[in-house]
C-alpha cells in the first residue's frame, strides 16, 4: 500500500537445499497461483518462515556411550537439527538465514543449545564424563528419575569438591590444604587411569580382580567428589570451572552456550572420542569448592502464575514458568528470541501476528525476534510447566 507510510511489509518464504529450474518452480506455481509459496513448499517439503510465527524444532536423537541425547537447536557435524510444520522440514540454518535480521536481529545463528539428556537407568554405564568447561555454562532441569536406578526418588549427580573432603584435608593441612588435596586427587585419578586403561585395551576377558581392583579404585577418587542429591523439578547449573558428572537414571533438559569443548577428568568407560584424559589440565583449572546449587529468583506471583529465574549466565538467561490450567502469561520479545519447551502439562503460544501452536510434554518452540510478543495459555488439564531461554 504505497498511500500508507505505515504499512509493513509481511515476510514469508521457503528455502531447500536442492536447485530447481525456474520453469518447474513456474509449473509448480501456475498450478495453485492462489497459495504459490505453500505449493512451493509442500512441493519441496520445506518448512514456510515467517518472522512473525514461531518455529517448531524437531528432536534429534545422538547416540551416547551412557544413553543419548535429545537435540533441539544443535548445529554441527554429528547432526543438524530441522524445524518442522505441515508443509515439510528445513534444517535450523536455513531457516534462520532467510529473514535473518527479523528472526534473530543481532544474535549470532549459534543459538543457545537446548537439549535432553537421556542416560539409561544402568549404574556406571549410565555415567557421564567427570568433566568441567572452560567456557561451556550450562544448566539442567531434572525431568526424570529412573525408580530402578533411584528407588527412593531422590538421585545423585557428582559436582564440586566432597565438603568431607575439604574438612579433613583443612584440619590436616591448614592453609596449604587445597594444594595437598588436588596433589592426592590427582594421583588417586592417576592410580584408576591405569587399571581403567588395561581393561579399555584388553582383547581378552577381564579377570574379576582386575574388575574389583577398578571398582576400590574408581569409588576412592569418586570420593573426592561431592554427591548433589535431586529430586525431579530440582535444577542444577554449572558455571565454567565447575567439576561435574550427571549420573544414570537421571533424566534432565539442559540449556548450554554453544561451546563444544570439555576437560575430561575420569570415565568409567573408555573414552571415545579423545585417547586421553585431560586430569592434570581440569585439576589446575577447576574451582577447589563445594558445589551450590543456583538460587531461584522469584520474577513474578500472582494467581495461578509463578515465574522463576533459575539462571543469569552472562550469555542468557532461563526462566521457568508455572501455569495453573486456563490461566495466560503475557510475554514481549524486546528484540531477542525466546526459546520454550514444556516439562509437564500443555501450553498454547498464541502470536501477536501469527498462529497459536500447541506444545505437549517436551516439544519446543523457538520464537523469532519479529514475533515481537505471544500469549502462553496453560491449556492441559494439570498445570503447565514451561522453561523459557533468552540471550543477553
Amino acid at each position: 500500500n504505497h498511500n500508507n507510510k505505515n504499512a509493513t511489509l509481511k515476510k514469508q518464504g521457503s528455502v531447500w537445499k536442492n536447485k530447481l529450474d525456474p520453469e518447474t518452480l513456474k509449473g509448480i506455481i501456475v498450478q495453485n497461483p492462489d497459495a504459490p509459496l505453500e505449493s512451493v513448499a509442500k512441493n519441496r517439503h520445506a518448512v514456510i518462515v515467517n518472522p512473525e510465527q514461531s518455529l517448531r524444532l524437531e528432536v534429534l536423537n545422538i547416540p551416547k556411550p551412557w544413553g543419548h541425547e535429545g537435540w533441539y537447536t544443535g548445529v554441527e557435524k554429528r547432526g543438524v537439527v530441522k524445524v518442522t510444520d505441515e508443509y515439510g522440514k528445513t534444517e535450523l540454518p536455513y531457516a534462520l538465514n532467510i529473514f535473518k535480521k527479523q528472526v534473530l536481529a543481532d544474535h549470532p545463528e549459534s543459538l543457545i543449545l537446548l537439549k535432553t539428556l537421556n542416560p539409561v537407568s544402568e549404574d556406571v554405564i549410565g555415567d557421564l564424563y567427570y568433566e568441567m568447561h572452560e567456557k561451556k555454562w550450562e544448566v539442567y532441569v531434572v525431568t526424570e528419575i529412573d525408580q530402578t536406578a533411584w528407588p527412593s526418588g531422590t538421585g545423585i549427580i557428582k559436582a564440586g569438591l566432597h565438603p568431607e573432603k575439604i574438612k579433613d584435608y583443612q584440619e590436616i593441612h591448614g592453609s596449604k590444604w587445597v594444594e595437598v588435596l588436588l596433589k592426592n586427587f590427582r594421583e588417586t585419578i592417576g592410580e584408576y587411569e591405569k587399571i581403567r586403561r588395561q581393561i579399555d585395551d584388553s582383547t581378552e576377558d577381564i579377570p574379576n580382580e582386575l574388575h574389583e581392583q577398578e571398582l576400590k579404585l574408581r569409588q576412592k577418587a569418586s570420593n573426592f567428589v561431592g554427591d548433589c542429591q535431586v529430586k525431579v523439578g530440582d535444577i542444577i547449573s554449572f558455571p565454567v570451572f565447575q567439576m561435574h558428572s550427571l549420573r544414570h537414571g537421571i533424566k534432565v533438559i539442559e540449556f548450554q552456550t554453544p561451546h563444544y569443548e570439555r576437560l575430561i577428568l575420569m570415565f568409567a568407560q573408555k573414552v571415545l572420542t579423545q585417547n586421553h584424559w585431560d586430569t592434570d589440565d581440569a585439576l589446575n583449572k577447576m574451582l577447589p569448592v563445594v558445589y551450590e546449587p543456583p538460587e531461584l529468583e522469584c520474577l513474578h506471583k500472582s494467581s495461578g502464575l509463578l515465574i522463576e529465574r533459575f539462571v543469569d549466565f552472562p550469555q542468557f538467561t532461563a526462566d521457568r514458568i508455572c501455569l495453573e490450567p486456563e490461566t495466560i502469561w503475557e510475554d514481549q520479545l524486546d528484540g531477542k528470541y525466546h526459546l520454550l519447551i514444556t516439562i509437564s502439562g500443555q501450553a498454547s503460544i498464541i502470536p501477536k501476528s501469527g498462529s497459536p501452536v500447541k506444545l505437549n510434554r517436551e516439544e519446543a518452540l523457538f520464537l523469532p525476534v519479529g514475533v515481537g510478543s505471544y500469549r502462553l495459555e496453560s491449556t492441559g488439564e494439570i498445570p503447565l510447566i514451561c522453561l523459557k531461554a533468552i540471550p543477553k
